[in-house]
């Protein structure tokens, strides 16, 4: 039990696609691909989407990370499919699986990564976990800035930052209703709409972001971190995608603000750049925390959404004085 209540077990969050709900042409590609049929496939705990996620190995010991979606999980499949397009073209000196294949059937899309040697990290946060994210995400971030040309070239932008950043501003102006606030945060919409506000020109850089970077989304191994799931990449700036990893670790319980200022990404960010972001963090995950369960999607999204929207308030409020 954290400060925000339960914390949600990481590893183990996913509802997926099992093996035997993979049409006949999917498991038959990812057996060409192992060459040979699978003799052991262990399902991934984590994640949300509900796709079909898991290490496949076959009798040869031929191992992959096996991703296949549907129709029928429409988000996923979107979200795989840029995946594949994305991790292709990432500078080499970002540390996440590569792409072995991917093969599109209809309706179905199914992609093979590299088994790399590592697990999912879980709360509370081993320090030395953190620290082997942490430094993943300063390789990547680095070899992300400039923007490399090639996910250029792939059509990844500038996006306009829209209202899913903006939920205290949607409120101020009667777009939105209400949503449940810790007290700390009560009777200051106004002011958090502020904050918001300054969320573009805080963005503004040439680089790309991960834009879904937390714990979650990454491999520990012995000595070093992975970085998955590159679905929502955009050119703004990389910071913003420390400061959301940082949102589970001040969760936790360790010294958010000492790692966020001593992270090679927040060279040059401003405190009310930093104050901007967690307004727009704690904002989205509150907002998006008050909605109904999504079908097919993990049942633990929204008690997710709700524990980092306390923790990144939390964050926020320490830092105001509030």
């Amino acid at each position: 039990m954290s400060r925000f209540g339960p914390t949600v077990p990481y590893d183990a969050t996913a509802i997926r696609a099992t093996w035997p709900t993979l049409p006949a042409d999917v498991r038959a590609r990812i057996a060409k691909e192992l060459g040979g049929e699978p003799a052991e496939i262990r399902m991934a705990g984590g994640g949300f989407s509900g796709g079909f996620a898991a290490r496949v190995r076959s009798s040869s010991g031929a191992e992959l990370f096996v991703k296949a979606a549907g129709r029928d999980r429409s988000w996923a499949l979107d979200a795989y499919r840029q995946e594949a397009r994305v991790n292709q073209a990432l500078p080499h000196d970002v540390p996440a699986p590569r792409l072995e294949f991917a093969a599109d059937f209809e309706d179905w899309t199914v992609l093979g990564f590299e088994a790399v040697p590592g697990r999912a990290p879980t709360l509370p946060m081993d320090p030395r976990d953190l620290d082997l994210m942490l430094d993943a995400w300063a390789q990547a971030a680095a070899a992300l800035t400039p923007a490399p040309r090639a996910l250029l070239d792939l059509g990844v932008a500038a996006e306009p930052i829209d209202d899913n950043l903006r939920q205290f501003t949607s409120v101020a102006s009667g777009k939105l209703e209400p949503f449940f606030v810790p007290p700390a945060l009560q009777g200051r919409v106004e002011e958090l709409a502020r904050l918001e506000s300054g969320v573009d020109e805080a963005l503004e850089a040439d680089s790309v972001m991960h834009f879904d970077l937390r714990p979650d989304n990454m491999i520990v191994g012995e000595k070093r971190a992975w970085i998955c799931d590159w679905n929502w990449v955009q050119v703004h700036s990389t910071w913003f995608d420390t400061a959301c990893f940082l949102v589970a670790a001040h969760g936790d319980g360790h010294d958010a603000d000492r790692l966020f200022w001593n992270h090679p990404t927040a060279a040059g960010v401003t405190a009310a750049q930093l104050d901007s972001a967690l307004a727009c963090i704690a904002g989205y995950y509150l907002g998006e925390s008050a909605k109904d369960p999504i079908p097919d999607v993990s049942p633990y999204l929204r008690a997710h959404q709700r524990w980092s929207g306390l923790a990144a308030a939390d964050w926020l409020t320490r830092r105001r004085g509030w």
